[in-house]
């Protein structure tokens, strides 16, 4: 376990590096443009081929790793690399008729959305120029899978490097003389770097790509048998997040806070739960393989109650600065007031289903591994319909109170996240039987009352904060933010540790073990 945690500590590192350097690209961008048609435009154009590809890439690399690491840890690495050609070649053929067909039916999509009579042209021009992107997005997702079942996860982490250093370079040199329609061309480039950065370690891991489409295979039969229920489960949310962007683009101004929200904080959130499934999802595979079942009912365990004491506090945390948080990194340049309070609220609404994703990507990697793709598809179809009525019917709800429609999509969205995670904890229990279903409830109890002690303690702070530090400096949002997070995060941790919550006393374990060790280093 703590070689586990240890992996998981570094790519978390890596991985909060590459998601703040893409926070800083975004800031850069939307307050060098600020919030107009053609930031929606382009915010729709770069979301669109993202979200229907993270879909099946997602789905590619649950495919490829449970069938590529069961190779690789069992010294076939032969067979394992014969996978790997069959399916590069395919993806690609396949991400390439995608974005054939994403070209020529572009006018229907956008008939969808508003910019049917505004702004028809470029968005037209925008969506058609980012579809070729999948072909990357496949590629980059089969690499991730290939490299992490080799046991590296560093390079992983770092992918989306690229595209936030193409896209600051470009706004900094050639962003007054090119505009938004130069930073379409841009963020394409630096998304292909996405994958081509990732080659030079699959070389040395002694891969070597060999052209070769064998639906015959056995492999391949088995991957593609797993792929329909794969694709459903995997594309639950971000179907949600298509659906959401399509609908906010019928809302004016709406499409580039939406997605901006998005990306920090389900982007933010992902990013952690990734840094760790990365990791744990190989082992539990192995596990699977050797049916230690008792092992991987521990290692699940550990997991969720690790997803469950981050992802609460954040939770409230998120509610209590969510303006805060948005006024500090996007509040400048052209952005408004008025863009500033719809993001905050969006973000709070957000914030709500994050808990939820976060158990949602847990359990579906555990059933993964236990090669069971069938109940991930079901919760995967019952997520998107929930997120479609909830959506639908908090829009006219808010209408009626007097609030904002586009309130109702990210509530939404939040319902049928947490409505998701109830479904697979009580599938996976079907599944393995009881793995510690009274401790994950303790510990859940127990973060919740913590949780609910710090944001009682941000909200008093947080206003005489503001009453006191009133300017709109970088210093003053700082200072707005920061005082009441940091009280937040020393207030929770008091609590979880007067509460005895387990995962509190392990870090203390980790933070005094390395103290030790920095120390003995020292005097040698």
């Amino acid at each position: 376990m703590k070689s586990t945690a240890k992996s998981i500590g570094i790519v978390m590192i890596i991985t909060v590096f590459s998601r703040l350097l893409s926070l800083v690209s975004s800031m850069v961008y939307i307050t060098y443009y600020g919030i107009s048609l053609e930031m929606d435009i382009y915010s729709y154009a770069i979301q669109l081929p993202n979200i229907i590809f993270t879909s099946l890439g997602s789905a590619l690399a649950y495919i490829v790793i449970p069938i590529f690491a069961g190779y690789i840890g069992t010294d076939q690495k032969d067979r394992a690399f014969k996978f790997a050609d069959n399916v590069i070649t395919i993806s690609s053929l396949f991400t390439l008729i995608l974005s054939i067909t994403g070209i020529i039916v572009a006018p229907a999509i956008l008939a969808l959305t508003r910019f049917r009579d505004q702004g028809y042209d470029f968005a037209l021009i925008s969506v058609r120029i980012m579809f070729p992107v999948m072909i990357f997005y496949g590629l980059s997702f089969i690499f991730q899978g290939m490299l992490q079942s080799f046991g590296n996860y560093n390079m992983p982490a770092l992918i989306s490097v690229p595209s936030s250093l193409t896209v600051i370079l470009y706004v900094y040199i050639f962003g007054s003389r090119f505009g938004i329609k130069g930073l379409l061309v841009a963020t394409f480039i630096g998304l292909m770097f996405q994958a081509l950065i990732l080659v030079p370690s699959i070389w040395r891991a002694g891969y070597r790509y060999k052209p070769s489409v064998q639906f015959g295979n056995k492999d391949v039969k088995e991957a593609l048998r797993l792929a329909p229920a794969v694709v459903v489960s995997a594309s639950a949310y971000q179907l949600n997040m298509l659906f959401n962007t399509t609908l906010s683009a019928n809302f004016k101004d709406t499409v580039s806070i939406m997605t901006t929200v998005q990306n920090l904080v389900l982007y933010a959130i992902l990013a952690f739960v990734y840094s760790v499934t990365s990791v744990v999802f190989p082992k539990l595979t192995m596990m699977a393989a050797r049916n230690d079942m008792e092992g991987f009912k521990n290692n699940l365990l550990n997991v969720i109650n690790l997803i469950i004491y981050f992802l609460v506090p954040a939770t409230a945390g998120f509610i209590a600065v969510s303006r805060q948080l948005f006024d500090l990194l996007y509040g400048w340049g052209r952005v408004t007031a008025g863009n500033v309070s719809l993001a905050g609220s969006f973000l709070a609404l957000y914030a709500l289903g994050i808990t939820g994703i976060g158990i949602k990507e847990v359990i579906d990697r555990a059933f993964y591994s236990l090669k069971d793709t069938k109940k991930p598809a079901i919760n995967g179809v019952i997520i998107m319909t929930v997120n479609v009525i909830a959506s639908l019917t908090l829009i006219k709800l808010a209408d009626f109170f007097g609030l904002p429609k586009a309130f109702g999509i990210p509530a939404g969205y939040s319902v049928s996240a947490i409505t998701g995670a109830i479904v697979l904890i009580r599938m996976i229990k079907k599944k393995i039987g009881n793995f510690g279903g009274k401790e994950v409830t303790l510990t859940y109890i127990k973060i919740v009352a913590a949780s609910v002690i710090m944001f009682i303690a941000i909200i008093p702070i947080s206003h005489m904060v503001n009453s006191y530090a009133t300017g709109s400096t970088v210093l003053h949002k700082g200072i707005r933010l920061m005082v009441p997070t940091v009280v937040g995060a020393l207030v929770y941790f008091t609590a979880t540790y007067f509460l005895k919550v387990q995962q509190v006393t392990n870090i203390i374990s980790g933070i005094k073990g390395w103290a030790k060790k920095a120390l003995i280093n020292k005097k040698n």
